[in-house]
């Protein structure tokens, strides 16, 4: 399993940090996790083609983190790409409501014409792939908000927080993981409501018991603190400082 940071960052327009999105590879199977504004140029330079990807997880409907969701299927239309294999987007309560939105607004601009499109939305159900599985778990940011773990059957896991403030849900979710990536919106001397500092951040990370953790969804203000120091105060596990098209292995 292999995780790839397409976007470190947040709504705030960046030079070095692009809104949020993951890339994992896991049993050849290419996912993405939300997918703000910017999203598929970036999946390019990481190497994949749009055309490879097989899901996309999106943990909630915010803009930044679904500002490429349109992008995705109008391009997905167009004659040049020609994709063939199925597509699968799931979101949490209300994606289905959400996207049937958009296809309000754009028609047949974003309905697909050579390819299976499968929308889903889930709180608790799991996604059981072969290789692999993506277990959601509602955190405590946005009405419905989700984190998703993947596991791989050989025993690899990843966890991704999407947007959330401290909450026993998220331990739990990241219990063991071997790599954990949590938002880090701000630095401990100016907090933001519903979102987590990096004394939170280590804080779930020591309480889950995970091997390592990422510090992503990086405001601009977060340039100007120290994030790792005081994470590692109350974590002793490795601490990573997320960037864009960073790559790490499982």
């Amino acid at each position: 399993m292999q995780l790839t940071i397409l976007g470190s960052g947040t709504a705030i327009p960046s030079l070095t940090r692009g809104s949020p999105g993951l890339l994992v590879e896991v049993a050849d199977s290419s996912l993405l996790f939300d997918g703000g504004s910017g999203t598929l140029p970036r999946l390019l330079k990481a190497g994949i083609s749009i055309t490879e990807l097989d899901r996309v997880f999106y943990t909630h409907l915010h803009p930044d983190h679904t500002g490429d969701l349109v992008p995705l299927l109008f391009v997905l239309r167009n004659p040049v790409w020609r994709r063939t294999k199925p597509l699968y987007l799931t979101g949490p309560k209300g994606f289905i409501a959400f996207y049937e939105g958009l296809t309000h607004l754009y028609g047949d601009w974003i309905a697909p014409k050579t390819y299976e499109l499968v929308v889903n939305e889930t709180l608790k159900e799991v996604t059981e792939a072969e290789g692999f599985r993506v277990i959601p778990r509602e955190v405590v940011h946005l009405q419905h908000s989700l984190c998703y773990r993947v596991e791989s059957t050989d025993g690899k896991s990843l966890v991704f927080s999407g947007d959330t403030t401290y909450c026993d849900a998220m331990i739990e979710a990241a219990k063991g993981a071997d790599l954990l990536v949590l938002e880090c919106s701000a630095p401990d001397e100016q907090p933001m409501k519903v979102h987590l500092t990096p004394t939170e951040a280590g804080q779930i990370a020591a309480l889950s018991g995970c091997r390592r953790l990422v510090l992503t969804h990086l405001y601009p203000i977060c340039e100007a603190y120290d994030l790792v120091t005081p994470c590692k105060k109350v974590f002793d596990g490795e601490v990573i400082l997320a960037e864009d098209l960073m790559r790490l292995p499982v």
